[in-house]
């Protein structure tokens, strides 16, 4: 088993070498495990063994893609909101027009209006209900609406 190790790139990687310019505080495989601070190499996963390293290394990979996962989701969500929001500003001269009409000429033009802007909120909705199902990044990277 190799005990030496260096930190050719800075702090807080280390390298296993046989030449290497610091002694190991455990035996280890892992480079990544240790780091120096003030001068000594620590252990950042004191107490357990290299296999135990790598299950935890495995457990908080797949909980940051987790994370990620519904970083994006809730992002997606934003944009989808935004967007709704957006497409129901535009309408707003729409809005102004038909009262305008319906109030010189006895029409009910605004009651289109309003359904045009109750439809864009109905597909936000649903868009939103499809993002909840979304089970991956790559379908959260390609979802449009």
């Amino acid at each position: 088993m190799v005990n030496k190790i260096s930190f050719p790139h800075s702090n807080d990687w280390g390298v296993i070498d046989p030449n290497g310019d610091h002694a190991l505080p455990v035996d280890s495989q892992l480079g990544h495990r240790f780091q120096m601070v003030d001068g000594v190499v620590v252990d950042l996963y004191d107490g357990v063994t290299d296999d135990e390293v790598k299950t935890l290394d495995a457990e908080s990979a797949k909980q940051k893609q987790l994370d990620d996962f519904q970083v994006m989701q809730d992002a997606l969500v934003i944009q989808v909101k935004i967007e709704a929001s957006e497409r129901i500003a535009k309408l707003d001269w729409k809005v102004e027009r038909a009262k305008e009409r319906d109030t010189l000429n006895s029409t009910t033009t605004v009651k289109d209006v309003f359904a045009a802007r109750e439809t864009i909120r109905a597909a936000s909705d649903a868009a939103e209900l499809a993002i909840a199902d979304l089970t991956t990044l790559e379908e959260v990277r390609a979802f449009t609406w």
